[in-house]
């Protein structure tokens, strides 16, 4: 139970404590208007990210994006204690029903109370810290709310000229519904090729047999041997037999959906979201720049 209550608090958005870590030689990493940022807070946010992409990222890319994101962690701490500190100053302000909804939904995910409690041993917290944590992050997240989302304006015409601009972005590939018999090599390609053969030759008398339905596939996402039959067929039509590095194939054509342009109204939406997220992006970066300017922020070297 205890990464339950971790991952849990990731998914959040929440810091926990930084007990789990004592056993580290603490160090102070920087200070922001007095508040310290000690390296045991550093690894536990390590930790958590890394905690996260495991379940994103393939083990291959994990050492690369971690590597890569380990880069920003100390810069993100800084700029949440420059934000909570703002929060303060704006006097913005958090429901107490809001952290206990955030406080039951933890409790939810065990069985019972015991449990919940046992986990928060488990991981250095009480009830009370855990509430410290979820009232400065919805003070962080409220901070920004004010700040920066409630400053963002879309106007319609900005949203035609993306889509005008950018049409190639919203292309659709060809798609098609397939379904097939695969026969396998399994290492004797003759007498696949002749089971597959006679399967065939059943089917084109009439016989009903058992396929494997394929929901809508990209042509450019089949093997090339498929796309290439494929691409000459009609509906309802089957193609002779296809050899892939997977066995014989025998295909039929249910649908195809030919290339197309998703229209504005389909992607609207979309494009919403894209200028949404770049204008407060632009609004943060200056929000926090403005902060940084203004602060006494102190990074210690080691």
């Amino acid at each position: 139970m205890k990464s339950t209550l971790r991952c849990l608090v990731v998914i959040l958005l929440l810091c926990l404590s930084t007990a789990a870590f004592s056993e580290i030689i603490d160090y102070i990493m920087a200070t922001v208007n007095g508040q310290v940022i000690t390296y045991s807070q550093f690894k536990q946010r390590v930790f958590e990210i890394e905690e996260a992409y495991r379940k994103v990222y393939s083990r291959n890319k994990l050492e690369k994006r971690l590597k890569d994101r380990k880069k920003l962690i100390l810069n993100d701490l800084i700029e949440e204690r420059l934000l909570l500190g703002e929060a303060k100053r704006e006097n913005i302000k958090v429901d107490k029903i809001e952290i206990e909804k955030m406080v039951n939904t933890a409790k939810s995910k065990f069985e019972s109370l015991d449990d919940f409690r046992a986990a928060l041993r488990n991981e250095g917290l009480t009830q009370e810290t855990l509430e410290k944590e979820y009232k400065q992050r919805l003070m962080i997240k409220k901070i920004i709310q004010f700040k920066v989302n409630s400053k963002v304006r879309i106007e319609p015409c900005e949203i035609s000229q993306y889509y005008q601009t950018h049409k190639k972005d919203f292309l659709e590939p060809e798609q098609v519904k397939i379904r097939q018999i695969l026969i396998k090599m399994k290492g004797d390609e003759k007498t696949a090729e002749q089971t597959a053969k006679g399967i065939f030759e059943r089917i084109k008398g009439g016989e009903k047999m058992e396929w494997e339905y394929l929901d809508f596939i990209n042509t450019n996402e089949l093997l090339p041997e498929l796309s290439a039959a494929i691409s000459e067929l009609k509906v309802n039509e089957i193609a002779d037999l296809i050899k892939t590095q997977a066995g014989y194939h025998i295909v039929r054509l249910e649908v195809r959906k030919l290339p197309r342009v998703r229209k504005l109204s389909e992607v609207r939406d979309e494009i919403y979201r894209i200028l949404f997220n770049r204008k407060a992006d632009k609004i943060y970066v200056d929000l926090v720049d403005k902060l940084k300017k203004k602060a006494d922020i102190e990074v210690r070297k080691r």
